[in-house]
């Protein structure tokens, strides 16, 4: 998310795809299974309303999916990258810029609207530190991957390709099949959200040195398996969860099946990229500006209070949790990319603004 370097249009296109899955997982996170223990919150499933649980329990594995997806695109560009300090500062403080400036912003626009209570001690820690309060998790380990990664590189270019394999796979098997089949096992923690990234970082960076055969084939296979497999298990739990009335297969089907570290999610992530890297449209820069804007999509619509205003006040998504599935899928079909179509012109407002800022500095630099 909000890398400027031009690229062609096949991975940029994708980046506006993973950011439209985001939000349709957020339409059921945050709204219509909100607190549910599907998700594992504290709301029991009623049994009526499973078919509808299990629905939204797909979608919002959209968004684990997209996740892989940005970090492997990632990896896929800066593999073949060096170390350069400078370059790294100033892209880490773009992103924290970028943070801070709505965080703030829908803070203060929250306060005039009375939507929230200027004073509330949760509210204040989510605004004005949203590194260190779980409210912005993607960039926080983005950015720690970002530390991190021009030593990875020196180690992948100096590491054989059965090596580098290797390595994936013994990642692969320790932080997402080890924690899916056992799911007792116990947590990994922040630190186990940050191997997953070096994960999906090293398997981007394969598909660019090394890629494989009959990438387009492998690619629908895997992304088709993966689906197959995730929808096959959720439904399965789902259904034992309804007939039994045991609130843990629900807890079970989505935390340890559709989860971050889920085996299905990887597989359809890198399905989904080796299509993609294979998609040859050149450069679009209405593609690529639309592309740009990604990243403050994300920082917008998923931005604590936005995320309690759209999903509970405006919309009142957990009120579609009802037998009938095609009221929540009909509302989310239409608000998903139209949420997405308002976060994208306000970013894209922002970009200019920016880029005008530092037009300015220049000029002004080189003039002294």
């Amino acid at each position: 998310m909000g890398l400027k370097k031009e690229r062609n249009s096949n991975f940029e296109l994708l980046r506006i795809i993973a950011m439209l899955f985001i939000i349709f997982h957020h339409s059921v996170v945050h709204g219509l299974l909100n607190n549910n223990t599907s998700i594992g919150g504290w709301t029991p499933v009623a049994t009526n309303v499973w078919l509808t649980t299990f629905t939204g329990q797909m979608v919002a594995t959209l968004g684990k999916v997209a996740v892989g997806i940005f970090v492997m695109i990632s990896g896929y560009f800066l593999v073949n990258s060096s170390i350069n300090g400078k370059k790294s500062f100033k892209k880490i403080l773009m992103l924290i810029v970028q943070v801070y400036l709505y965080s703030i912003i829908i803070y203060f626009v929250a306060v005039h609207f009375k939507w929230v209570n200027p004073k509330n001690t949760i509210v204040l820690q989510q605004t004005f530190l949203p590194l260190f309060y779980n409210s912005c998790w993607f960039v926080s380990e983005y950015i720690l991957l970002y530390l991190v990664y021009p030593y990875i590189n020196v180690a992948l270019h100096n590491i054989t390709r059965q090596q580098y394999r290797n390595l994936i796979i013994i990642i692969a098997i320790t932080f997402t099949l080890v924690p899916t089949l056992i799911p007792n096992f116990g947590s990994y923690g922040w630190y186990g959200q940050l191997v997953v990234f070096i994960l999906y970082y090293l398997i981007g960076g394969y598909i660019r040195l090394y890629g494989t055969k009959h990438e387009c084939l492998l690619g629908t296979f895997l992304t088709i398996a993966g689906a197959i497999l995730m929808a096959a298990v959720i439904f399965y739990y789902d259904y034992m969860g309804a007939t039994t009335h045991n609130q843990q297969f629900y807890h079970n089907s989505f935390i340890n099946i559709a989860g971050q570290f889920s085996p299905s999610i990887v597989l359809m992530a890198t399905g989904i990229i080796l299509l993609f890297k294979n998609i040859h449209l050149g450069h679009n820069r209405l593609i690529n500006a639309i592309a740009a804007t990604t990243f403050g999509v994300y920082l917008i619509h998923d931005n604590p209070i936005m995320e309690q205003m759209i999903w509970l006040k405006w919309l009142k998504m957990p009120a579609l949790l009802v037998p009938n599935v095609k009221h929540y899928l009909i509302i989310a079909v239409i608000v998903c990319p139209l949420i997405f179509i308002i976060c994208s012109l306000i970013d894209y407002v922002r970009i200019l603004i920016f880029n005008a800022i530092s037009f300015v500095f220049n000029r002004f630099s080189r003039s002294k």
